[in-house]
């Protein structure tokens, strides 16, 4: 199962629909695969409250559960997030933050997820010069955390307009080969 965490805010915009694209390639490979908008699930932050840290259990009921189950499940995750001031938007990294528990599970509650998951990132900037790497770095630092190999991915500088990305060929057959990788690479 290949599992689309889209981060952005804005439905129809060049994230979503660049993971839109990834996904169809993955199931056009024989993948079954889930989208999960950060926007529609109720995601409270952290609070902080290492309840989590004896179970690996998030103490927060709320839309987190569905991506914990997800995360959990998928044999590919690809996260992808418009660049925010040179960084992930707020629901993605909420997202991340709220992960915590899965990182408990994985390194100190040591109950590591049996198969093995692959990831990739698709981050698009507004600006030409749009600066990615501050919110690779993290989201490369959250799949390591809960187990997650880092495989690839996809940064596009200089759309802005909800949709502008559709024009650029380059960039969409991208999005779907990386789907149909994720597909080939896991198991």
């Amino acid at each position: 199962m290949v599992v689309g965490i889209m981060g952005s805010p804005r439905r129809g915009g060049n994230s979503d629909v660049l993971l839109d694209q990834c996904l169809e390639g993955a199931r056009d490979k024989g993948a079954t695969t889930i989208k999960l908008v950060l926007r529609d699930l109720e995601i409270a932050p952290c609070q902080g409250c290492n309840r989590c840290l004896n179970t690996g259990e998030c103490a927060v009921a709320d839309g987190m559960r569905e991506v914990h189950r997800a995360l959990l499940q998928a044999d590919a995750v690809v996260v992808a997030s418009p660049i925010y001031f040179s960084g992930l938007t707020g629901q993605t990294k909420c997202m991340i933050d709220r992960c915590q528990s899965l990182w408990v599970r994985e390194n100190l509650v040591g109950e590591k997820v049996e198969h093995p998951r692959k990831g990739a990132i698709i981050l698009v900037g507004g600006d030409a010069k749009a600066v990615f790497r501050n919110a690779q770095s993290e989201l490369k630092a959250f799949m390591k955390g809960i187990g997650i190999s880092f495989r690839s991915e996809l940064l596009v500088a200089g759309v802005d307009k909800a949709g502008e990305v559709r024009s650029r060929e380059a960039e969409m057959r991208r999005a779907y080969e990386m789907g149909q990788e994720l597909v080939r690479i896991a198991p």
